[in-house]
């Protein structure tokens, strides 16, 4: 969507879920954010966004996203998303989250208005409170397997932050999907106690083979975030 056509679609929304990529997909192609100066009171009217940032020394950064934004890099560029939580805020302090396996971010601004526009090949998951549905159990789960893949790296968490900003997002996604099913196939409990969730991911990892976007030898998250 060009620029204009952009904010005049944003204009009955505070954000956007742009559509999923096959109907049963877990999550969606790309998020649309609408920050204003003043707040329409018609919808959840987003204040801030926050989320994990490629930065100038290519290490992953969390930043907090205003109307406008003093970013290390330019507003009209392009950033890299890396993955994590997404999260919006309102002036009231409720908040909505999301949950990507990174992608890109771009910003489109006028006077009173930022519209941010993250896009990804993986899908961007929304997460609510519902802790056993497939977009939080997998949102979960990958934080989970990121934060014990992050002690590995001891104290050295800039080398941890700039390896999280040199993955691929759709790498990432089938490393985690691929890592995530494998712990399931082995334990039949696991199984037995999330039978839906289990059934999800095959059924994900079978449109993805059927795309061929699924490889022979799928990564694994310890390769794709292990220490040098």
């Amino acid at each position: 969507m060009e620029e204009q056509s952009v904010l005049h679609f944003m204009e009955s929304w505070g954000y956007y879920l742009l559509p999923k990529p096959h109907p049963h997909s877990p999550g969606y192609t790309g998020l649309l954010v609408a920050i204003r100066k003043e707040p329409t009171e018609r919808h959840f009217d987003p204040q801030t966004l926050r989320l994990r940032l490629r930065d100038k020394h290519d290490m992953a950064k969390w930043n907090t996203l205003w109307l406008h934004s003093p970013l290390e890099l330019p507003i009209e560029a392009s950033m890299h998303v890396c993955p994590g939580e997404v999260m919006l805020r309102d002036r009231t302090e409720k908040r909505v989250d999301f949950f990507v396996f990174g992608g890109s971010l771009e910003a489109v601004s006028v006077p009173g208005e930022t519209v941010y526009s993250l896009r990804s090949p993986a899908p961007i998951l929304k997460v609510t409170e519902d802790l056993e549905s497939t977009p939080d159990r997998l949102a979960s789960e990958t934080e989970a397997l990121i934060s014990e893949l992050e002690v590995r790296w001891g104290s050295d968490e800039k080398g941890f932050a700039r390896r999280l900003a040199q993955v691929d997002p759709l790498q990432f996604y089938l490393a985690t999907l691929g890592t995530v099913l494998a712990h399931y196939e082995q334990d039949r409990a696991l199984q037995e106690a999330s039978p839906e969730f289990y059934l999800a991911l095959g059924s994900e990892r079978g449109w993805l083979t059927k795309r061929g976007q699924w490889p022979a030898t799928p990564p694994r998250l310890e390769e794709l975030l292990a220490p040098s």
